[in-house]
């Protein structure tokens, strides 16, 4: 079968169009596609978050008075602490003893805003008395990288209350 010239040019062209619109569809849907990813992963790991600040606040409830009348004395010996780092956390218990560990998904922090509303450091103890009251009130913004605006703000008051709002609240 003998392909003409002109024949040759218009298939090229075609090929050439269909490249050029799967390019601009492509050009569309993937930052759609990493907008949904971001989203959801930062929904995902503030849940996860929340659910492990209620159950450090719960586990400080329960142990605390048990292990004050076993006698430990210190308070430190029965303390349950939430150890948040840039990429994860950890659950710890008494001086030191590793309870739970979670890694974030890749490219989710977490940081405690200032009470001016500048991200503070990555690494933070959230400490719970014994009554299940933070030693301060806490806000925590676990977020995708360079999109803090998006994030979720985790809020624990002085009386224990723990919330969770997205966006920057009055930023």
């Amino acid at each position: 079968m003998v392909v003409k010239d002109c024949q040759r040019g218009s298939i090229m062209l075609e090929i050439m169009l269909l490249l050029m619109v799967l390019i601009i569809l492509a050009s569309q849907a993937l930052p759609a596609a990493f907008k949904f990813y971001r989203q959801a992963a930062v929904e995902y790991e503030a849940e996860k978050l929340l659910a492990d600040i209620r159950y450090c606040q719960n586990m400080s409830r329960l142990t605390a008075d048990s292990a004050w009348n076993y006698g430990a004395k210190d308070a430190g010996n029965h303390a349950v602490y939430l150890s948040l780092r840039s990429g994860y956390n950890y659950l710890f218990a008494g001086r030191g003893d590793v309870i739970a560990r979670h890694d974030y998904l890749p490219g989710i922090n977490s940081s405690k805003e200032r009470d001016d509303g500048s991200l503070g450091s990555s690494e933070y103890k959230l400490i719970f008395e014994a009554d299940g009251k933070p030693k301060e009130l806490v806000t925590v913004l676990i977020y995708y990288a360079g999109y803090p605006q998006e994030g979720r703000e985790i809020m624990v008051s002085k009386g224990g209350r723990i919330r969770m709002e997205r966006g920057r609240v009055g930023k």
